[in-house]
């Protein structure tokens, strides 16, 4: 049962990354980014590899603008954002 969570995982952050490039689904995928992180960092800091975790630290903080902001001006979702705001008017 370990091998289709490892696949499911994996296809995941890759849509993750993929929707972080091109700017649509930012905040969607900024929340995965964020447990990632998280789950990932926590463990580093609490073993003593301070520099690995602030790494992981930095990018969870990245994350959490991300999340909080999303991308809204050089982005898909900015772009559709954009238009329904010109159409609904």
């Amino acid at each position: 049962m370990v091998v289709p969570l490892t696949y499911f995982f994996t296809a995941l952050e890759t849509l993750a990354a993929i929707s972080f490039i091109f700017g649509f689904v930012t905040r969607l995928a900024a929340v995965w980014g964020v447990i990632e992180f998280a789950i990932i960092g926590t463990p580093l800091l609490l073993g003593g590899n301070t520099g690995q975790a602030l790494t992981h630290a930095l990018l969870l903080s990245a994350s959490l603008v991300l999340l909080l902001n999303g991308s809204p001006t050089l982005s898909l979702d900015g772009l559709i954002a954009k238009r329904v705001k010109t159409h609904h008017n």
